[in-house]
């Protein structure tokens, strides 16, 4: 027994010793630093580098700075040495002290000349790329089934000094600009020049479903913005794509098929971290090769062979101006998605005292859920809305999103900004800005209609008007207006009224009725849902006839389905043609009452509603309009009895070599009695008083040189870019276009009028090249046109079929 508890006591001893021994040597084995943080900053500048890389212990983990130049390195055991390389500086090694914290300052390095490199054997970062681009489908978002997040988002716009301010104060005197620079420069140390954050939710749902709300926006000098920034610009850049758009612009990337035939890589940097590798890869266009590129770095880790960071901005010189994008990504649930994302934008152009103008956005993405339980019908067509409660989120509520606190500076532009907004009422000034946009001047509860206030066109020369409609404060639902107008060239007026009252609100459900007395094209196309003309059609202005029309007519319109929207409209009107009396037989007074049903179909169209007004957004898909018409004779004074049916098929695609291609296809069929003048007119937009570009139309043909009762035609456009011609001191952006016409007029009630018309029936066919933006600015540009005209309709005289035109552009 005795012995038997010697034996137990000598186990338990041994066992303690065990367990003491283990515990002991778990505590010695425990690291002296589990973790360590800091930030990089350029040791000239001071300013925060983004995705330096970070690797410790010779590789044993490692990771990258963020965008604040902010690092937090773990590991399971002591970190003896940490290394800071970044593309351009010097190499940093530092050892952590008992703080855990480094201030690291990297020293650039210098300038490397343009490097010509003779390889014997593969260029290293082509293996890289190529391993790239065939993992690059299994990494982009939109090939997920459904996923969601929140976005914090701030924009900043400020500026920086060109010149020494310590130099200036040295003058012995100051002179009127020196003294403007030097006070510009205190303001932008105590402020910015504007400052603005929104806080978004944002859903997926493949193929194309897609839904952000702004959950909350403040904007600086603003008590009720309309509006909150949205990084979707920098959100929608993909490097992964063969032809990304980079801010309203497409380039080629650098992962794209044959990427390595194009553009310039240098493996800058090989890191082993653990189990995964990560290669930084500098980029940039090879010498003499001519497309849209960009210019960067890129990470990829070998896991999955998935980009990590992306550095991009334009390499092109002709860019008016300048944008840099950061893209920084980590792994969800296995999934490389994006975290962070970083966008700055200036405009050399632009100078404030001295100083440049930058604009600065900044988006955190968190709380990322991938393949949520998503339906369909959590979708509708409002891709983007701001929540009504929005602009008036209590300080709780940022605070427990916002993802990057407010500094003094920002802080400070809040308390200025929005005292001088509220004394300046700034909101109220916004707000008429919105109305502007919508071509609208307020006044209480009507708005005065900017585009009735003065037209030019060859018919009608001057026109001045005046017109009117009510707005929101009168009432959402019901809008009553009216116009008045008089043109000096015809010497004749014409007013209008209309009214419309919205019946349902999700399903655009909109009782419409409208009079007028006015002019409108004999032979014209007019389809339903078609925007008003916008300074990219100077058609309607280079028409030399026009009828004289009193029209009344009452519609229903709304959308029957997602992307379907449907008109049925009754109409009567009594056209006085001013072309008939070119045109002999030609009834100088007609009446048509018709029943019209109209729709247009536009597959995966969503909607903004933003500035208080919804507006399309752009897509790849065609969209088609068709509208049937049925005459009604004996019907409100309707003479005569027929069938129309109209179609226009517009649709947009992008090679990344050819560049975008524009197709627009239309066709028309009248099968009844109509006069000469009401059958459709060829479609010609040439004036030989006006040597513009109209921008629809056949350039090289007269506007009533052709009547067809059927007719079919294709408008062809290859915009190819700079692609074909960059110099250095001219960069046109060169468009190919080609446009065809057939038509024939079947009706034989026209016989003695047919020597005063033509009908297409053997084919009208015009090419013509563009060099538009030979003179251009950021917001604009001038260029020229040349068109020729040629088959069995071309002119016999050989120079006649040659038209010079002039060319705008706007870009916003």
């Amino acid at each position: 027994m005795v012995a038997n508890n010697l034996k137990m006591s000598g186990f338990r001893s041994c066992f303690l010793l065990f367990l003491g021994l283990l515990v002991a040597t778990a505590a010695f084995a425990q690291p002296t630093h589990i973790q360590v943080q800091g930030v990089v900053q350029d040791a000239r500048t001071g300013e925060k580098l983004a995705f330096v890389n970070i690797v410790a212990n010779d590789g044993e983990t490692g990771t990258t700075t963020n965008l604040d130049g902010q690092f937090v390195l773990r590991h399971n055991r002591s970190i003896q040495t940490v290394r800071f390389s970044y593309v351009g500086y010097t190499t940093q090694f530092a050892t952590p002290d008992s703080s855990s914290t480094l201030q690291v300052f990297l020293q650039p390095a210098a300038a490397r000349l343009a490097e010509v490199i003779v390889r014997s054997g593969e260029n290293p970062a082509h293996r890289i790329i190529r391993l790239a681009n065939r993992h690059r489908e299994q990494h982009k978002p939109e090939n997920l089934a459904a996923y969601s997040y929140r976005t914090y988002n701030k924009f900043i716009l400020t500026a920086v000094g060109s010149a020494d301010a310590a130099a200036i104060r040295a003058k012995p005197e100051l002179s009127r600009q020196d003294s403007a620079y030097l006070k510009m420069g205190k303001l932008l140390e105590e402020q910015h020049l504007f400052l603005s954050e929104s806080i978004t939710e944002f859903a997926f749902l493949k193929p194309n479903q897609q839904k952000e709300t702004i959950l909350a926006t403040q904007v600086s000098g603003l008590e009720q913005p309309s509006f909150g920034i949205v990084a979707a610009e920098a959100r929608e850049f993909s490097v992964y794509d063969d032809m990304p758009v980079f801010f309203g612009k497409r380039y080629l990337s650098p992962l794209s098929t044959g990427s390595t035939r194009k553009y310039n890589f240098l493996l800058e940097e090989t890191s082993v971290i653990g189990s995964d590798t990560i290669y930084i890869i500098s980029y940039r266009p090879e010498n003499g090769k001519n497309f849209d590129g960009l210019t960067g770095i890129l990470y990829i880790n070998s896991k999955g062979w998935a980009v990590q960071n992306v550095i991009a901005e334009s390499a092109t010189d002709d860019d008016k101006r300048g944008m840099k994008l950061q893209q920084q990504f980590e792994q969800v649930n296995g999934h490389w998605f994006p975290k962070e994302l970083d966008v700055e934008i200036t405009i050399p152009q632009v100078q404030m005292r001295g100083h440049q103008p930058y604009g600065h956005l900044r988006t955190y993405i968190t709380d990322v859920q991938l393949n949520p339980p998503l339906r369909r019908r959590d979708f509708d067509l409002i891709a983007l809305s701001q929540a009504p409660e929005a602009h008036r989120q209590p300080l709780r509520f940022w605070q427990q999103f916002r993802t990057d606190s407010l500094n003094r500076v920002e802080q400070r532009t809040y308390q200025q900004l929005d005292s001088t907004g509220k004394a300046d009422n700034l909101d109220k000034k916004i707000q008429v800005i919105e109305y502007l946009s919508a071509r609208q001047i307020p006044i209480g509860k009507i708005s005065l209609d900017l585009n009735r206030f003065l037209r030019i066109s060859d018919f009608e020369g001057l026109r001045l008007g005046l017109g009117a409609h009510t707005n929101n404060r009168f009432s959402e639902r019901l809008i009553v207006g009216g116009y008045w107008g008089y043109g000096f060239g015809d010497k004749e007026h014409k007013y209008g009224a209309d009214a419309s009252l919205l019946l349902h609100k999700p399903s655009e459900l909109k009782l419409a009725a409208e009079l007028f007395e006015d002019v409108l094209e004999p032979g014209g196309r007019r389809l339903p849902f078609m925007p008003r003309s916008s300074f990219n059609s100077l058609r309607p202005a280079l028409l030399t006839h026009l009828d004289y029309t009193t029209h009344r007519s009452a519609s229903l319109s709304g959308r029957l389905l997602r992307y379907l929207q449907v008109q049925a409209m009754l109409r009567q009107e009594e056209r006085r043609p001013t072309l008939a009396v070119e045109i002999p037989e030609s009834p100088v007074r007609y009446q048509v009452a018709e029943a019209v049903l109209g729709l247009r179909y536009a597959y995966g169209e969503q909607l903004v509603q933003l500035f208080n007004q919804t507006r399309p957004v752009p897509n790849a898909f065609p969209v088609l309009r068709a509208q049937y018409s049925r005459g009604l004779q004996g019907f409100l004074d309707g003479e005569y009895d027929y069938h129309k049916v109209d179609a226009r098929l517009s649709a947009s695609f992008r090679h990344r070599t050819t560049g975008e291609t524009s197709v627009t296809l239309m066709g028309g069929l009248i099968k009844g009695a109509l006069p000469l003048l009401a059958m459709y007119n060829g479609y010609g937009s040439f004036n030989s008083s006006y040597k513009v570009y109209a921008g629809e139309g056949f350039e090289t043909m007269a506007p009533y040189e052709f009547f067809s009762d059927r007719y079919t035609s294709l408008f062809l456009q290859q915009d190819i870019g700079k692609r074909l011609l960059r110099t250095r001191f001219f960069q046109p952006n060169l468009v190919l276009l080609t446009n065809i016409g057939f038509g024939d007029m079947k009706e034989r009630q026209f016989a003695e009028q047919e020597q005063y018309f033509n009908t297409m029936s053997r084919g009208f066919y015009e090419s013509g090249l563009l060099l538009n933006d030979i003179i251009a600015s950021p917001f604009s540009g001038v260029g020229i046109g040349f068109f020729y005209r040629y088959g069995p309709y071309a002119l016999e005289k050989a120079s006649d079929n040659f038209r010079i035109k002039l060319t705008t552009s706007l870009f916003f």
